[in-house]
């Protein structure tokens, strides 16, 4: 159950939202009025693997800098009860499939790029 108004999402059995009191629709009832149907997987690519957060949001602001649409999706959060797993769970990158090898293509040129170590210090053109 999705509300049509905040889009919180619900398990079967509730009403109402909680947060704003809006009778609940059932999922493949909702549309959005900028899209045609909520964000599903199927739709999606995974278009780069990883288990460095900081290394996929910085792919992230990359891809979505040239317009390409991108989810983090980690298991992570729910794993950090058990200590022994964090940092352990992967994390995956997904595009659109339409935008999958403009992605790939994107990616692998970021790690194919030669960082010279003026660039990193931030010293360069001293």
């Amino acid at each position: 159950m999705i509300c049509p108004n905040c889009e919180a999402e619900y398990v079967d059995g509730i009403a109402v939202c909680a947060d704003c009191q809006t009778c609940l629709i059932p999922n493949n009832e909702f549309v959005k009025e900028d899209d045609d149907k909520i964000i599903t997987l199927e739709d999606w690519k995974v278009a780069h693997l990883t288990h460095d957060f900081i290394e996929a949001e910085m792919l992230k602001a990359n891809l979505s800098g040239a317009g390409i649409d991108t989810i983090i999706f980690s298991k992570e959060d729910r794993m950090r009860l058990n200590l022994s797993f964090v940092g352990s769970a992967p994390i995956k990158l997904y595009v659109k499939s339409e935008r999958f090898e403009e992605a790939a293509k994107i990616i692998t040129e970021i790690y194919n790029t030669e960082v010279k170590d003026d660039e990193i210090d931030g010293k360069a053109g001293e």
